[in-house]
Formats: structure tokens, sequence, C-alpha cells
């Protein structure tokens, strides 16, 4: 080994412990100073975003009870902030969630309790008529139709500019469709409408008559219906019965569902400077949602490589491509990548495709490796701090040359910025949303998938992002298992496919943002 190499790779370990040593400096300044409500909920937000992402933790309790618990201090510390006011909605919504897990009505209780807190303790804000509708569904599903009634009424005349209002009219209407209405309070009783219809004798007898014409019409049952004596039918009868007509009614063995979307090659389209691939039109002021979608390294930059030689930067394209296809053929967004073939794109190109198309989100898809060949499994990350070394190192690994390029203080100044910024959140809620959906589809193919879960790290590619943006790692290359799968190709579509439908989701929640 030359000077010259001894002295990069001597460079190239420094600047890792360097970040390190970056990451603990800071987690350990956040540890030891006086907390302000917004850093509160700062870390509860966190933990938060990263507990959904991981639908493991959500089977046991106590993790549950631990991103509650983080909530509740910002309450207890700052009972009068608005940050108070977002997190004890917060609560009822995990407690609510805990109940559909565990079964138990003392969670659902809370989650109410919680619920009412937020419309009766706080100023009427833009999450008041959110509980207000949540609060009703409880009390609904209690069979409590006049509680449930009453507070879904108070929504549409107290709130009618609220995102809820006309939910809550209908579901209103609905509850007024089965329960009845007392004339002197003008409100919906508790117990529902007998719906069941009330016969008549005399149609009691139109019925009889018709049951026998159709068992005169089975062949088999002719000889047993000649002991039965017909009735004599009125001329009114005669003249109001028909006879009844019996078709079969054929079940198919498997119901329609909805059509697969169907793969499709890839046509050619203009190449712009140095193999960006853009949509094709611009966007309007009422355009769906641009997506960037970032195939990680390219050309000369390899990324990871299996033993079996399957190059990263391959499997990477392959699934973006893919990404791009469904999320402009099935859900109508429009897509940016960064590129659509083997060219070498700068980190700080990337985002810069991001900004410059002022896109609403930015995905970066990649590969692991690991020394320890037994890594395994799936992770998300958002931009962030950390001191865990395995975010560390494979930051360090995707950050590639442009951690080689930039001086030891940039660096500092960097990660430092990290902290503050300001799209962290809603990146951390895509990650959460993505890894959730990635984890529980490609299970179905992959059954010893591992879910990694939801993880910060100091990635070069997110930083430079104006927008919410994630780093998608799709499993480990230096893994036989996992390697193995990532060289079929329906195994990447369904990787794909899963990625999509998670930026999807995230974009359709229209629920109220912690």
């Amino acid at each position: 080994m030359s000077v010259h190499q001894l002295h990069m790779k001597f460079k190239n370990a420094a600047l890792v412990v360097g970040i390190a040593i970056l990451c603990l400096q800071t987690s350990s300044a956040w540890a030891g100073k006086s907390y302000s409500s917004k850093d509160l909920y700062y870390l509860a937000q966190k933990s938060y975003y990263q507990f959904k992402g991981s639908p493991d933790k959500q089977k046991f309790r106590h993790h549950w009870e631990k991103v509650i618990q983080q909530f509740s201090k910002v309450v207890k510390h700052f009972p009068e902030s608005p940050q108070a006011y977002k997190a004890t909605f917060t609560m009822a919504r995990l407690y609510q969630g805990l109940n559909a897990v565990s079964k138990n009505t003392k969670d659902l209780d809370q989650a109410l309790q919680y619920y009412k807190k937020v419309s009766r303790d706080f100023s009427q804000e833009t999450l008041t008529d959110d509980a207000l509708f949540e609060s009703a569904e409880i009390y609904r599903g209690k069979k409590d139709f006049s509680s449930a009634s009453e507070i879904l009424k108070t929504i549409f005349e107290k709130y009618p500019g609220g995102d809820q209002a006309g939910k809550a009219r209908l579901e209103y209407k609905k509850l007024a469709s089965i329960s009845p209405v007392n004339k002197k309070t003008n409100k919906i009783t508790a117990k529902p409408v007998n719906t069941k219809p009330v016969v008549l004798a005399e149609e009691k007898k139109k019925e009889a008559v018709v049951v026998k014409q159709v068992l005169a019409a089975s062949p088999k049952s002719r000889e047993q219906n000649k002991l039965i004596s017909k009735p004599e039918l009125t001329h009114q009868e005669k003249k109001s019965t028909k006879p009844a007509s019996v078709k079969k009614v054929v079940l198919s063995s498997k119901a329609k569902s909805e059509a697969p979307v169907k793969k499709v090659f890839f046509k050619k389209e203009k190449k712009g400077k140095r193999g960006h691939l853009y949509a094709s039109s611009d966007r309007g002021g009422n355009a769906t949602s641009l997506i960037v979608v970032d195939a990680g390294h390219g050309g000369k930059d390899q990324g990871a490589k299996s033993r079996s030689g399957i190059h990263e930067k391959n499997v990477n394209l392959t699934i973006a491509r893919h990404v791009k296809t469904i999320l402009v053929n099935r859900f109508k967004y429009q897509v940016v990548m960064t590129r659509k073939d083997d060219t070498f794109i700068p980190l700080k190109e990337r985002s810069e495709i991001a900004n410059n198309r002022n896109a609403d989100l930015f995905v970066s898809i990649h590969a692991n490796a690991a020394e320890r060949k037994s890594a395994h499994g799936i992770e998300t990350y958002f931009l962030g701090t950390t001191n865990n070394d395995r975010a560390l190192e494979t930051a360090a690994r995707e950050n590639g040359e442009l951690v080689q390029s930039v001086k030891d203080d940039q660096v500092q100044e960097i990660l430092a910025s990290l902290i503050t910024t300001t799209k962290i959140n809603d990146s951390s809620r895509l990650a959460g949303t993505v890894q959730e959906n990635l984890f529980k589809s490609t299970r179905k193919k992959f059954r010893e998938l591992k879910n990694l879960g939801v993880k910060e790290g100091p990635f070069y590619v997110l930083h430079g992002a104006d927008m919410p943006s994630i780093l998608v790692e799709v499993g480990f290359l230096t893994n036989r298992k996992e390697s193995r799968m990532l060289s079929k190709p329906d195994y990447l579509y369904r990787l794909a496919s899963s990625i999509a439908e998670g930026i999807h989701k995230y974009l359709q929640d229209k629920g109220p943002s912690i």
C-alpha cells in the first residue's frame, strides 16, 4: 500500500471518528441542558414516529407506555404551552391505538379522557374538532348514541369551517337514521330503533301464497305439492299477486379483487443534463404532489457489492424506476428521478434537483452492507444526529466521496445544524409510514425479513434537501439470503410497490400532524 493510500485511509477513519464524537457531544449537550417545551416535544415526537415505524414494538404494551410517558412530560412541565395541547391529543391517539391491540376498555377510557381535556382545558385550536370527532367515535363504539350525536352536532354547528364538520354531519345523519329522536329535546335517544319491518296479517297471507307457488315450480316437489290444498284467492289478491320466478345466483370461487398494476416496460425518455430524468410537464398551481426518487450511487460509484457480484447501484436503479412507474401510473403523482441510467451524480446535485423543482418529497433508495455477514434487515433513515454505531457506519458508507472532500470544520458545522432543521418532523413521519408499509408488505414474500425500524443519521444527501426526505435501505447485499432475494426481479418490484404505497399513505394522511 502506497503512502498516499495510507494517508487517505487514515483521513477517512479520522473523519468517521470525528462524526461519531460530534454526535456524542451533541447528545451529551442535550442531556445536560435545561429543556424547553419545544425540546421536550421534539424528543417525544421523534420517539413517536420511530415507534410507529416499528410494527414489532407495537405488539408490546410497555413500548406504547414509554412513548406516552414522553408526551406526558411535556404536559407536566409546560401545561400551558402549545406543545402541551398537541401532546395531550397525541396521548389520546396512542391510548386509542393501544386499545386496538390490548382490547382493554380502560385504555379507551383513558383516550376519551385526554380527548375531552383537549377540547375542554385548552383554547380552541386546530385539533379541537378532531378531538371531539374521535370522542364521538368512542361513544358510538360504546353504543352511547345520545352522547355521540350530541358531540357530532357540536362539531358542525360550532366548527363549521373545520375539516371534521362534513364528516360529523354525515355521521350524525347515520345515527339519526337508526335511532329515534326525542321530539321534546330534539336529541337522538340512546337506543336504536327496531329496524325489523312489521309484517301485517294480510301481507303474511300473500307471502304464504308466493311460497307455495315457488314450491310448485320445483319439479322435485310437484308430487308433494299436490297434497297441499290451494286456498281460494280474493279478487284483490289475484290482482296483486304475481308468480315468483326463481333465479340461480352463481358465486365465483374467488371474489374479484382490484386489478393489479401491470409491470410496465420502460420507454426511452428524453435525457436531461447528466442523466437526470425529469417529469414531462411543469407544475401548475394545483398540480399533484411532486416526488423526487433518488437511485443511490451510479457510474463510477458502484456502492456495495454482493459475493455473487451484484452491484448496489443496479439494484437501486431498478427499484427506483419501479417506484416512479407505480407512483405515476397507480397514484397519479409527478415524479423526478435523479438518474435514469448508470450515471454518476454527486450527492450535492441530487438534493439540488429536488430543490430546483420545488419537490414535495425526496426519497433516496439504497441497499446496505456490513462487515458482519450475518447483518440483515430493512431500515429507513431520516436526517439527524446519532450515537448509534450502525447508523454512523451506514452514513459514512453512503456519504462516500463527499465526506472525503469536506474539511473537518465544515463537517462539524453541517452536523451541528441538523438539530434545528425544521423538516425533521415531517421526515420522521414519512420514514415511519414507509418503513411500516415496507416491512408489512415485503414480509409476505420474504418471511425471514427483519424489521430494523426507523433511525436518524447524518446523511449528506438528506441534509441538502429542503423538503421532507428519507433514505431507505432495502436489505444487505453482504447477507447471503438477502442478496439472493435482491437478485430476483419480482422481489425488487415488491419492494418498490411497498415503498410507493408508503409514500402514498403519507401524502394521503389527512389526519392532524402532531
